[in-house]
């Protein structure tokens, strides 16, 4: 289980790549793969604040991402 501390530093570190435009390769994989280190991970009483910033950095880079599936949204 991750502290608030560890999910906020890796949380932190997943959105100054995105706004840094640092190559991530598939923003699917990559939201799916912080679902599976940050969110499996974290305590149930964390689980939504780290949700919200999972949704947050979908959002930035153009997608609608829920685990399980990936739906690519519009870009304006």
């Amino acid at each position: 289980m991750l502290c608030q501390e560890r999910i906020d530093a890796r949380l932190s570190d997943a959105e100054n790549l995105i706004r840094s435009g640092a190559d991530i390769g598939d923003p699917h994989a990559f939201l799916r793969s912080l679902w599976m280190q940050v969110y499996e991970q974290a305590p149930m009483h964390l689980r939504s604040s780290v949700l919200r910033r999972l949704h947050a950095l979908g959002r930035r880079m153009g997608i609608n991402y829920e685990h399980g599936s990936a739906t690519t949204i519009a870009s304006s």
